[in-house]
């Protein structure tokens, strides 16, 4: 195949791709209609559910993705890009994330292609008036659609002037988690044991957070006397040293490897293994998740884990080992962030009250298991317009 001719891009993308197709530039192949998709390596969970979804239902559709590092920049070469849009043609321009590549924006506007950003995550910062700020809304004003991942991202849009059509608030794709198994029937009978008295889970919690989640404790029972605590260690090796500290604490305890059962004058259940943490999670309205507070985090848990069975987060600030989804839930509203043990000891006896309880869990329930929903509606957005295009 002779290459003189094609230019940087096509030939960029003559060796990238290996194939030769509309005017010198790789595209998937087949006749299908096309789809741009441009987004940051965060958000690759999010472009494979979309991309999966979209393929389903049109077996047809091309996309080509277009991945950091891998391509003309899309965000400063506007030559590129505007040969890239002009040649390929695409019927839309799918963005995922909180980037904004001015020249690919730009030149599909202008070519009047539409432009949708999904997973959108924006900040107030975003309202201030700089430079930077000023032409990020400028491009966001002249998106088609913008499906915004939480509350205050979509009021940060809409505060743009965004026209309230083209914004709406989906949250965010996330990691659908398959809720952890228990065993019925032991569920069945601790949960006639409890006989609606009010409980709390603190689980896998580092040495270093004992006393901490212990003075909350006792600060609950300030609150609702009857309240219980299931409290998994981070080490089962911690079991003993733990049933003394409780009992230095002034509190009744009993430990769930010797089968001692949670009976009305019991105040700490201590658990040896995270192995039945389906179980507790279903019992216990509200978890703290050991090693957020201190930062000792090598047992901490999934978030998603206690949002998928409906028990109420609260963590600490210590939330580099699950970054995105602890930002996910914080800014769905649906997790509560501490930053030292007064303040947990505050927030646990709090949340003794079930109204407030009620919201934080439903929002944690909506995070952690509503991923697919937002994927097949971002999706449905793209496939309606492919049918008012011609392909």
């Amino acid at each position: 195949m002779a290459l003189a001719g094609l230019g940087r891009l096509g030939l960029w993308l003559h060796l990238r791709h290996g194939s030769d197709v509309s005017g010198g530039i790789s595209l998937p192949e087949g006749q299908g209609p096309l789809l741009f998709l441009s987004y940051a390596q965060s958000r690759k969970l999010a472009a494979d559910r979309i991309s999966a979804i979209l393929k389903k239902a049109r077996p047809d559709l091309r996309i080509h993705e277009l991945t950091p590092g891998g391509h003309p920049d899309p965000d400063r070469n506007r030559d590129m890009m505007r040969d890239l849009l002009g040649q390929a043609r695409p019927f839309a321009v799918l963005l995922l994330g909180a980037d904004l590549p001015a020249a690919l924006i730009s030149e599909a506007v202008a070519q009047e292609i539409p432009v949708i950003l999904g997973e959108a995550d924006l900040q107030p910062r975003e309202l201030h008036w700089t430079l930077t700020a000023g032409m990020r809304r400028d491009l966001l004003n002249s998106l088609t659609m913008i499906f915004a991942t939480d509350t205050a991202s979509h009021e940060t849009a809409r505060r743009m002037g965004i026209a309230p059509r083209r914004v709406t608030m989906t949250g965010p794709i996330t990691e659908i988690r398959d809720p952890l198994p228990c065993n019925e029937a032991e569920l069945s009978v601790i949960a006639d044991l409890l006989n609606g008295r009010h409980s709390w889970l603190a689980t896998c919690v580092p040495a270093s957070e004992e006393q901490a989640v212990l003075t909350a404790h006792r600060a609950a029972l300030r609150q609702a006397h009857r309240t219980l605590l299931f409290l998994i260690p981070a080490s089962a090796e911690r079991i003993g040293p733990l049933a003394e500290r409780c009992e230095r604490n002034g509190l009744i305890v009993a430990q769930r490897a010797m089968d001692e059962e949670p009976l009305d004058d019991v105040q700490v259940l201590l658990v040896d293994s995270p192995e039945e943490l389906g179980l507790w999670y279903r019992l216990a309205p509200v978890t703290y998740m050991g090693g957020t507070l201190s930062g000792d985090d090598d047992e901490t848990r999934h978030p998603f884990e206690p949002a998928a069975l409906g028990s109420a987060i609260v963590h600490g600030p210590a939330t580099k080992r699950f970054a995105t989804e602890w930002h996910q839930l914080d800014a769905g509203g649906a997790a509560r962030q501490v930053v030292n043990p007064g303040e947990l000891a505050r927030v646990i006896a709090e949340l003794t009250l079930p109204e407030l309880v009620a919201d934080l869990a439903s929002n944690a329930w909506t995070v952690g298991t509503g991923g697919a929903g937002v994927a097949m509606q971002i999706a449905a957005y793209i496939l309606d317009l492919l049918k008012k295009v011609r392909t």
